[in-house]
C-alpha cells in the first residue's frame, strides 16, 4: 500500500497506459519463467473505482481514467512455481496517473522506507564508489546515503523531482542512457512490481553494474499483511506484481546473479485493519483509529499468527541482496582442468 518513487522507462509520460496485448504475448511469470498460473480472484473495474473512491477518496478525472483503466476487470493470478502473484490483463499507469496520486496522496513519497536503513548498512559495508537508484523519486535516499559518505546517480521520470535534485547538486538523469557506463551497486526501491517486464528491465541494467558489484531490490511482497489487505494500489494500474521471496531467488538465478540475502519487513496490523476496514466497506483513514479498530487489528494478526498462517509473517515489503560475478570468479570458472 506504500507509494512508490516510480520509473517506467517504457511509458512513464505516454498518453495511454501500457497494457499487455495477450494476442502477441503469452502471460508468465517474470521472476522464475513459469507459464503455469492458478487463478486467485477477479475484480472489476466499477470494483477497483469504488475501492480507491472509499478507501483513499480518490475520484480520478476522465483522461486519467481513459488511458489508465482500459479492462473490464482484472484477474488476479499466482504462479505456481514461486507463488509470486501477477495481474491480467497487465495495465502499467501513465505519467498523468502517478502525478495524480502524487498530488492526492500524501504518503505517496515516504521518507522513511523500512529497507533504507538496511540498504545504508549494505553500502557500508561494501563501500562503493559511486550507486545509481532508478526511481529516485524525491531524493529521500539519496539524501541519506550522501549524510553517511556515499555519493549516488539518481534516475526518475517526474520533471519536479528532476529540478530540485540537481539543484542540490545531484546527478539525476531522466534517462537509462544518460546514466555512467558503470556503477559499483545498482538501487531500486518499490520499482519492480510497476513494470510490465521485472526480468527484461534488470537484465537491460545488469551491464552497467560493475563486476562483484550488488543490486539491491525492495517491493512488496505476498504472502503478507498487505497481500491480505489487498487494496486497490496491489492491482493494475499501479502494480502488476507481488513477489514471494522464493520468486526473488530464482530471479537473480535467471539473471545468472547470486542471491545473497532476504529480508522482510515486521508484521503489521495497520494493515490488518485496512483489510478488515475493506471488507466492511469503510474508509481507509488510519490515522485516527478508535480503540475497538486496533484491538480488532492486534487479535486478528494474533490469531493468524497461531494458526500459522503466512501472510501474518511479513508487514509489507521484502528486501533482496543480489551480487554479480566477479570478474575474477568468472574467468575461474571457465579455467581449464590442468593437464594429468
Amino acid at each position: 500500500m506504500s507509494g512508490t518513487d516510480h520509473v517506467a522507462p517504457d511509458n512513464g509520460h505516454s498518453k495511454r497506459a501500457d497494457v499487455v496485448d495477450r494476442a502477441t504475448r503469452k502471460l508468465e511469470c517474470s521472476f522464475c519463467g513459469s507459464v503455469q498460473l492458478e487463478d486467485v480472484t477477479t475484480t472489476s473495474r466499477a470494483q477497483l473505482l469504488a475501492d480507491y473512491k472509499v478507501m483513499h477518496g480518490l475520484s480520478f478525472p476522465a483522461a486519467v481514467l481513459e488511458s489508465n483503466f482500459p479492462f473490464e476487470g482484472i484477474a488476479t493470478k499466482r504462479c505456481r512455481q514461486c507463488r509470486t502473484i501477477l495481474y491480467d490483463p497487465m495495465a502499467a499507469g501513465d505519467g498523468a496517473y502517478y502525478e495524480f496520486l502524487s498530488k492526492n496522496v500524501s504518503w505517496y513519497y515516504s521518507q522513511n522506507r523500512w529497507e533504507y536503513p538496511i540498504a545504508v548498512e549494505i553500502l557500508a559495508r561494501e563501500r562503493p564508489k559511486l550507486f545509481l537508484e532508478v526511481g529516485c523519486g524525491a531524493g529521500h535516499f539519496l539524501r541519506l546515503a550522501r549524510s553517511r559518505g556515499y555519493e549516488g546517480h539518481g534516475c526518475d521520470l517526474n520533471p519536479r523531482h528532476l529540478a530540485t535534485l540537481r539543484a542540490e547538486g545531484f546527478h539525476i538523469f531522466s534517462g537509462l542512457e544518460q546514466t555512467a557506463s558503470e556503477y559499483d551497486a545498482l538501487v531500486m526501491f518499490q520499482v519492480l512490481e510497476h513494470l510490465i517486464d521485472p526480468y527484461s528491465f534488470l537484465k537491460a541494467l545488469l551491464p552497467r553494474v560493475a563486476p562483484g558489484g550488488v543490486i539491491i531490490l525492495s517491493t512488496p511482497v505476498s504472502p503478507s499483511c498487505v497481500a491480505f489487505a489487498n487494496p486497490p494500489f496491489a492491482l493494475p494500474p499501479h502494480h502488476q506484481w507481488m513477489p514471494s521471496t522464493q520468486g526473488f531467488r530464482l530471479l537473480a538465478g535467471r539473471l545468472g546473479l547470486t542471491c545473497e540475502h532476504i529480508a522482510c519487513d515486521p508484521p503489521d496490523y495497520t494493515q490488518v485493519i485496512y483489510g478488515l476496514k475493506k471488507r466492511c466497506g469503510l474508509p481507509s483513514d488510519l490515522k485516527y483509529l478508535p480503540y475497538h479498530w486496533r484491538l480488532a487489528g492486534r487479535v486478528a494478526l494474533r490469531m493468524a499468527t497461531l494458526l500459522g498462517w503466512d501472510w501474518a509473517k511479513v508487514g509489507h515489503t521484502g528486501m533482496a541482496l543480489f551480487r554479480k560475478q566477479s570478474v575474477t570468479t568468472r574467468s575461474e570458472s571457465h579455467s581449464p582442468e590442468p593437464a594429468q
